[in-house]
């Protein structure tokens, strides 16, 4: 199965009223997330075939962006085991019934974005998503997945982040 793991874009700090769960995508979220979904949906292997959410308003937008770039024509999937603080459990659990078009793009918040990462491939040593983020992993369902690859957003190129940990970890003497 391959899977792109993308974090909602940037995101208004407060909304009055709507408490977190009813935040919205800035200006800059809107405009970053246009970027990432645009590159994503000019390869086949890497533009989503399918769209699963969190319920939160700044996913979900997020994720109507990407369905746009990528012209699809089923709905995106609202579904409440990628809210934030789930159990990484629920969403594998899914992840290993599906059986629909891929890739799969998950939608959702840090932590739970990178726990989910940790629990598909291990301990790679990886920071975590950055908004507007994305990482592809390649996973049978059963055993540890494999990291395609992970996006820089400044430049726009692929970058293999368990390379980039392994650079960036201190290194024994």
């Amino acid at each position: 199965m391959e899977i792109l793991i993308i974090r909602h874009g940037q995101a208004v700090d407060d909304a009055p009223d709507l408490g977190d769960a009813g935040r919205w995508l800035t200006g800059k979220g809107r405009k970053v997330t246009r970027r990432v979904a645009r590159w994503l949906a000019k390869q086949k292997d890497r533009c989503p075939a399918a769209i699963w959410t969190s319920p939160l308003v700044r996913s979900v937008q997020t994720a109507e962006i990407l369905a746009e770039a990528a012209e699809l024509t089923d709905e995106v999937s609202v579904v409440a085991e990628l809210s934030p603080s789930r159990d990484t459990a629920e969403i594998l659990r899914l992840l290993a019934q599906h059986q629909g078009a891929q890739p799969l793009a998950l939608v959702g918040h840090e932590p739970s974005l990178s726990a989910l990462v940790t629990s598909l491939v291990g301990d790679i040593g990886w920071t975590g998503l950055k908004k507007s983020g994305v990482v592809a992993v390649s996973w049978d369902g059963r055993g540890p997945g494999v990291v395609r690859f992970a996006l820089d957003l400044k430049a726009m190129k692929t970058v293999n982040p368990v390379k980039e940990a392994q650079q960036q970890a201190p290194r024994s003497r």
